[in-house]
Parts: C-alpha cells; structure tokens; sequence
C-alpha cells in the first residue's frame, strides 16, 4: 500500500547581478529590478512554473524573477536593520514596493534611509484559526520519493523532495517534512529505507482508490533523530534523508518535471541560496502531486494546529498543495524558502485559501536553526567572472582582485590564488561583487591566477583562471613647492599655493591639524591650490604640503609664512575735519586685535605746563593720564570709544595703535594718526575747564601708561602665501 505525505515547494534564486540595468545602491538599501532583465532567466524556467506563475499570479515569468530579486533583498536589508537594533515588526512587499512596519519614531529615521516606506505598528493581521490545516501525508526538489513503514505489507508514504544539500563530511542529504519520516500515530520513526518513486510528471489529485505507482530503486535512509515534528518538536516540520545510492548525485535544483532518474532534467530551476519570508512575495511550490503552484505570502510567520492535533510554525501563503506535496520545495525566484508542511485545500485544488510552509531560513523557527549542525544546503555557485586583473592585461605592482559572481549574495565567499600559492579569501557584497586585495607588492613579469567562489563549506564553483604582466611602476615624481618661499608674507588670507609633482597625485595643505583643502595634480606635472577658508592672520606659522599617489606619500614644509593683518584705521574723526566736543571716534582693524588710543592737545603758548594727554593704552608713556570712556570692538575688529566728557575747543591729536597678543609685531602691528579741532565744545562756559585753563577734562586719575582695550587675539590655523610682499615697517 502507498500512502501519500504532504510536501513542500522549494525556493528559486536569481542573480541580482545580472537582473538590473539601473544603477545599484549601496549594500544594505532597497533595490528595484527591472523585468525585461531576466529574460534569459526565465527562459530557463521549466514550463510547469511558468504556467503556473502566469495562472496563479497574473504576471509574467520576467516580472516574477525581478519580484523575487527585490523580495530577497528586502528580506536581507530588514534582517540587518534588526541587527543593528532596529525594533522591525513586519517587512512587507507588494510587487517590488517595501513597507517597513516598525514599533516605534526612533526606529523611523533608520528605516526610512534604506528606501523603504514606513508605518509605525504592525500590519493587517489574518485569522488562520478558522481553516482547518492538514499534513499532506499521502532527487532534486520536487522529486517523490516512498518510505516503507510495514515490512511485511511493503506499506508506506509517499512525499516530495525538498532541497538537496550536505553531511558536515559532504555527502548528500536532502531536506524535507518532518512528517513524512514518521508514523502518524505513535511519531516514532519509519522504518525506511527511502525509495525513489519515478514519474513523467506530476501525479495529480488524490484517488479514491489510490492510483497504484510503481516504487523505484532504492535511494537511502532516513536520517536518524532529525525528523521534528509532532508533540515533541511543537512549532516544528522538518527533516533529513540520507542519499545513499552512489548512483544517485544531490544537485541544487527543484525538479522540472520533465521526468527521469537520476540527473535533473534541463528545465530546473537552479537554487542560489535562501530567502526569508516576506509578506506579499511571490512564492511557488514544487510537489509530486500538484507540481508547481503559485501564490503571495500572507504571513511571514504564524502559528497553525493541524486537525491531527500538531503545531507548525510557518509562513502562509496561498498556493494549493495536496497529499504528496509535503516536503517538497518552495522558491521566490531562484531562492529557497521552504519545505511544504500542510493545507486546507480540497482534493482538486478548487476548494482551499491557504498552504504552510516551513521555513529553511529566518523567523523564530526554521530548518537550519534546528538541522544547521546536520545539513547545509546544496547551492549553484556561478564560477567568478574577473575584471581585475584583466586576462592578458597589465598592472602595477599592488594588485586588488575584482569582479562579480552572478547570482552571488553576502552568504557566499571568493578565493584567489596567485602562481600556485596561497590562497586569499574576501567577501562577496549583496549585489555578488567582490574586491580582495594582495598583501604586498608583485615581481615585475607575467603571473598567473585561479580565483573562485564558494557557498557555506561544500558548495563551490568551478576555477576562473587567466594571467596577467606586472611591470614595474615608475618612480613617482618628486613633489615641488614653487611658491610661497619661506618666510614670505602678504595680505591676502587665501593666497594661492603652486608647484609640481607627480601626475594623478593628490595634493594636500594642512597648518597644524587643520586642513584647507586638497587638489590633483594634472597631466602636466603642475599643480595650484587655493585655500578653502582663511589661514591664521598675524602671526607666523609653517604650512605642510602633502603628496599622495598609491603608496606613496612625500610632504614639504614651508616655514615661517605670515598673513599680514590690515592696518588699523581712524575714520571719525577724519584728519583735518573739525568736530563738536561731544564726538565719538570710530575706525577699523582685524579679528582679534587689541586697540590703543593717545590723545593730545595741541600746546598752549600762553600756558606755563604743556598740555594733558590722555590715553587708552600706551608703553612707556610717562605723562599719559586715564583716558575715561566706553570702548567697544566687533569681531571683525571694527571698533568705537565714546568718551565719557565732552571736549573742550582746541586743536588735537589723535593716534590708534593696534596689536595682536601673542602675534608677530610685523605682520600684526600698526598705527594712524588723525589731527582734528573741536569747536563751540563742551566743558564749562569759557570752553577751558573748571580751572579755565583750557586742560582737557580732569578725569580724577593719572598714570604712566595707556589702558589695554580691544578684543582678545585670534589664533586661526592656516596656511601661506604665493604673491607675498617685502615684510613691512612699522610705525615707531
């Protein structure tokens, strides 16, 4: 007797490499796919899926490819959001448009950057407590196979083939239900050994009674303790075969249905890795009973109790699968998603709204989680396609590794080997490119290389092998600063900085630790830089010129540069001019300086003492009294000082000294003078002060030098000039 055991589909995989002729984003953002970029794909698809896709989805087999392709990597995108801690509900996708539903506004920000829309909270739940689940109990994916459970009546199930994959040791393994290995009752294992059940094509509905099948050759055996499911392994459905048949060769594909023993026809699809459930995918399952059926993910993981009592944890999606299906392969794309556990659809699929399937990767509960230690699975890898070194082409002497392995995701590995050596391994990006560096540099001549890619530790491709000349590279250029020479100044914050160097090479400019900006140096061996903001004003510093070009890095120092401050300036009142008593005087300096005033009365001929000076800071100024008043400077180094007396008539003097603390005088010193008169002044009613003698004010204080005013000096990195004048005098 031949009892039927339900399946599940496997998942199919494309290459996100080849699939997109838009610009690809960085890794870890969302990407689209355009349809007409699979084509070649999707002529490779066997019939049966393409029916099915078309039928059950609507779409063609080119737009299902690039959903898959799109599903994939969203599902990777939201598995290292979480990672990162990012507290992700659901990932949800409808055609190729990802919303991300995440638990709260601080999770917003880091969603949104990937591309994706973004809800706070979670989606549409469905209700699945009201569908009555069933497990489909009745070599490649999809393939039947029978499991003898009563020697002496030759009874047993029949299931289908979930994905071929690997012993820890390499030898084959497939995966499949966990159900369909053991007895429905007392859920200890089946007897066993495995058969495999040959079939032209799918087997079709239930009968009633069963229509009789012929059991193949015997395949192998159940592996021992890895069938999960039932009340021991709650929330579980998988399981292990051992291939054991050396006729027999586990390939990572999902059957066709072309028919045939042993090797898988050429319609099958190709598995290229694994998939995590994404709500809206669309997914497609293999089984020997119904072959390939299609439908979108209504859950990515839900909890159901079948009508016998177990509990499976899977995703949902509404794709028919019946008795004989169970085990067998689901696939979005070339990618695998799951095995199939078990339905509400009816024997003729027309009754029925949802199938389970259990997951090979992601979500709480899945078949590497709890079978990793046991079985890896079986994946096409895509021999390394190598842009550089080019075949036949030439290079320097330091060497980095690049290209793309198509359909290659971060789940798989490169490795290079240089003339027969030892091998470097790198990583492979999502989008299946690679750049694996050599340590060292080569010996100028021709070499040869052998690079290929590999999938956890049994699945690899075949070697991509070619040669290449390394010459040797000429010397770099000597970098050259023409201009600014030590020592020379200017008045120009920015002055342009020039010289020559080695072409392609980047030219930088740093005083101290702050840099001012980079440039290349051009074809012809010249380069210029201005600088991007100002350099330090007043003061001496040395400005560093660097130079970059591959691994090699030459610096020139040029000391002693100076940025000269302007010079300080009396505007109000003007030289000359006549003023009233109550005047204010203004003028100008530079950011951080310190300004000085002296201000004397022309002497009185008739008068026995010379007249008073007052001052605002002086040096060695013996009879210079307090000049009282309310001084006040802006950033930019403009400045005002509103005496606090008017002054009287008379002629004047008035001299403004800046300096900068800490600065070099020549560049940061200077002085004016303005001559004025002051007419009809303040003072008393004869104009000459309370004791009309015609002094300036008394301001009840005397002293031997001038009051410090101004602001504090402003020490601003920077760098030197290019047309620098002659150091300037200053005024004694």
């Amino acid at each position: 007797m031949l009892g039927v055991c339900a399946l599940v589909s496997t998942g199919v995989v494309v290459s996100t490499t080849a699939a997109s002729a838009e610009e690809e984003p960085a890794t870890g953002s969302l990407q689209t796919f355009a349809a007409e970029a699979f084509a070649p794909q999707a002529d490779e698809l066997p019939t049966g899926l393409v029916e099915a896709i078309q039928r059950d989805l609507g779409i063609s087999a080119e737009e299902y490819l690039a959903n898959a392709a799109a599903a994939k990597v969203a599902a990777d995108v939201s598995a290292q959001l979480v990672e990162a801690g990012v507290d992700i509900n659901a990932t949800v996708i409808d055609g190729q448009d990802v919303t991300l539903y995440v638990a709260a506004e601080a999770d917003v920000a880091a969603a949104e950057a990937v591309g994706a829309k973004v809800e706070i909270g979670e989606p549409e739940s469905h209700d699945y407590s009201q569908y009555d689940f069933e497990p489909k109990i009745d070599h490649k994916g999809g393939y039947a196979f029978f499991t003898l459970a009563d020697e002496e009546t030759g009874s047993g199930f029949r299931c289908s083939v979930g994905f071929s994959g690997y012993t820890p040791q390499g030898d084959d393994r497939y995966l499949t239900a966990g159900h369909c290995g053991l007895d429905g009752e007392t859920y200890e294992q089946l007897l066993g050994p495995v058969y495999d059940v040959p079939l032209d094509g799918p087997i079709g509905p239930p009968t009633n009674p069963p229509t009789p099948l012929e059991v193949g050759e015997e395949i192998g055996d159940i592996t021992d303790g890895s069938m999960h499911f039932g009340p021991d392994f709650v929330n579980y459905d998988a399981g292990l075969v051992d291939l054991t048949n050396p006729d027999w060769d586990g390939v990572p594909q999902v059957a066709g249905w072309g028919g045939g023993q042993g090797a898988p026809d050429a319609n099958s699809v190709t598995v290229y890795g694994t998939i995590d459930a994404v709500v809206g995918a669309e997914a497609c399952k293999s089984g020997s009973t119904t072959g390939w059926t299609c439908g979108n993910i209504t859950s990515a993981e839900e909890t159901v109790t079948f009508g016998t009592g177990e509990t499976v944890t899977g995703f949902i999606f509404d794709a028919c699968m019946l008795g004989g299906d169970s085990g067998g392969s689901i696939v979005v794309g070339n990618y695998a998603l799951g095995v199939n556990s078990g339905s509400n659809f009816g024997p003729d699929c027309n009754t029925g709204d949802f199938g389970i399937g259990f997951a090979v990767s992601g979500g709480q509960y899945n078949a590497l989680d709890i079978l990793g230690d046991q079985w890896e699975l079986n994946v096409a890898v895509n021999a390394p396609a190598v842009t550089t070194p080019e075949d036949g082409g030439e290079t320097g002497q330091s060497v980095t590794f690049e290209g793309t392995v198509e359909g290659g995701t971060a789940d798989h590995r490169v490795s290079v080997s240089v003339d027969g050596g030892t091998a470097v391994e790198g990583a492979v990006a999502a989008d299946g490119s690679f750049s694996v560096p050599l340590e060292g540099d080569l010996e100028p001549g021709e070499h040869t290389y052998a690079v290929q890619a590999f999938y956890g530790n049994h699945s690899q491709s075949e070697v991509t092998e070619g040669s290449w000349t390394v010459t040797e590279a000429p010397p770099v250029e000597q970098l050259v600063v023409d201009s600014p020479t030590e020592g020379q100044t200017t008045s120009n914050a920015r002055p342009e900085f020039a010289g020559a160097g080695q072409p392609g090479a980047t030219i930088a400019l740093t005083v101290g630790d702050a840099e001012f900006g980079t440039a290349e140096v051009g074809e012809d061996g010249a380069w210029t830089l201005t600088p991007a903001s100002d350099l330090p004003v007043g003061v001496r510093f040395d400005a560093v010129v660097t130079q970059t070009f591959e691994e090699d890095t030459q610096k020139v120092t040029v000391a002693g540069l100076g940025i000269e401050a302007a010079d300080v300036t009396i505007t109000t009142p003007e030289d000359g001019s006549t003023v009233a008593g109550d005047v204010t005087f203004e003028g100008t300096s530079f950011a951080g300086a310190t300004i000085g005033l002296l201000l004397e009365q022309a002497a009185d001929a008739a008068a026995d003492d010379a007249q008073p000076r007052l001052g605002l800071r002086a040096e060695g100024e013996d009879d210079v009294e307090e000049w009282a008043g309310e001084f006040e400077i802006d950033d930019a180094g403009n400045w005002t000082f509103d005496p606090a007396e008017d002054l009287p008539e008379g002629e004047y003097t008035i001299t403004a000294q800046a300096t900068l603390e800490g600065g070099d005088p020549e560049l940061s010193d200077s002085e004016a003078v303005a001559t004025f008169t002051v007419a009809n002044g303040g003072g008393d009613d004869d104009g000459n002060g309370e004791d009309g003698d015609g002094d300036l004010p008394d301001t009840g204080s005397s002293g031997t030098t001038w009051m410090i005013v101004g602001g504090v000096a402003l020490l601003l990195a920077g760098g030197a000039a290019v047309a620098l004048r002659a150091r300037r005098n200053t005024t004694a």
